[in-house]
């Protein structure tokens, strides 16, 4: 069964992997949050926010939050285009740890 602070690593993992696979970029010009990242910053902190009922994930949640807060700051300090693009990639990859799969039903 995956767990809420397994899918939370996870997307932390994805939230990285899109950070680095990003072509370099300047600071963001100071427009709105794209309505991708506004979505998966909400989705994540669900997510967190369900972890912190999980019994036995207390000692995990300190370095899960550090870790998306510093995904956070890196996404908005993109320009717009690779914001779109990575929260874009970060919203795909929780859709696919929110579908049931075989692992998920055992």
């Amino acid at each position: 069964m995956i767990t809420i602070t397994t899918k939370l690593a996870s997307l932390c993992l994805v939230l990285t992997v899109a950070l680095i696979s990003s072509f370099p970029v300047s600071a963001a010009d100071g427009n709105k949050i794209p309505e991708q990242c506004e979505k998966l910053f909400q989705e994540t902190e669900k997510l967190f926010n369900e972890a912190q009922r999980q019994p036995g994930t207390h000692t995990q949640l300190n370095k899960i939050q550090n870790k998306l807060n510093q995904s956070k700051k890196q996404i908005l300090e993109m320009e717009i285009a690779t914001q779109i693009k990575s929260c874009d990639q970060g919203l795909a990859k929780l859709s696919q740890l929110h579908k049931p799969t075989e692992e998920n039903v055992n």
